[in-house]
């Protein structure tokens, strides 16, 4: 969820890796350029993404509906700060309120918007367990921070390293093998999705 400069190329990564992805957006022109093969971020080769797009490895939609589809959701949202200094969280607590109603035994859902400790177990997990479904019984959940660096020659979303925490430890086994399916780089697994959100704050 978000196609943006963390979103997208996370998107053609997992689509590399032989996943089939669906990225979801609320703006059409995203979703429409992404359909029909246009890349709009730097980082991102564009004959990859048309290549992706064409193979039917990486397609987008604004139908959050189809989050039904998927056995992996991750939030790649913007958190920008607010008067106070504060990180905006309405994007956040929209996708999860997009998920709930969509979500499924065995989903796993990954928060990487950056935020502050704590808002994994106390805004999404609550939104989620909300349908009756338990996070580590039902569902899986994890925060794995974005790493992005726009414009850096050397690093890129493939060869970054990772850090995952997960809502108990199958969570966090699952977000750990997802990202090492993905990248070409270490991931770290930490013992709580706080020690994750802390890190990226740090």
């Amino acid at each position: 969820i978000g196609l943006g400069y963390v979103g997208l190329p996370l998107a053609v990564e997992k689509a590399r890796a032989g996943y089939h992805v669906l990225g979801f957006d609320v703006q059409d022109e995203k979703v429409n350029k992404v359909n029909r093969g246009e890349n709009y971020i730097g980082d991102i080769i564009p004959e990859e993404l048309n290549r992706l797009v064409e193979t039917g490895f990486l397609a987008a939609s604004s139908d959050f509906g189809r989050i039904a589809e998927c056995d992996v959701v991750t939030i790649c949202v913007p958190t920008p700060l607010d008067e106070f200094k504060q990180p905006d969280l309405s994007y956040i607590e929209a996708s999860a309120k997009e998920i709930a109603p969509r979500l499924h035994q065995g989903m796993l859902v990954v928060l990487e918007s950056t935020t502050y400790p704590g808002t994994t177990e106390e805004v999404v997990k609550p939104i989620l367990e909300g349908t009756g479904l338990s996070c580590g019984g039902d569902f899986l959940l994890a925060f794995s921070p974005e790493r992005v660096d726009p414009g850096n020659a050397q690093y890129k979303t493939h060869n970054t390293p990772k850090v995952v925490g997960g809502c108990g430890p199958e969570s966090a086994a699952a977000a750990q093998l997802l990202y090492e399916t993905i990248l070409g780089a270490p991931v770290f697994m930490v013992s709580s999705p706080k020690e994750a959100e802390a890190a990226k704050i740090l």
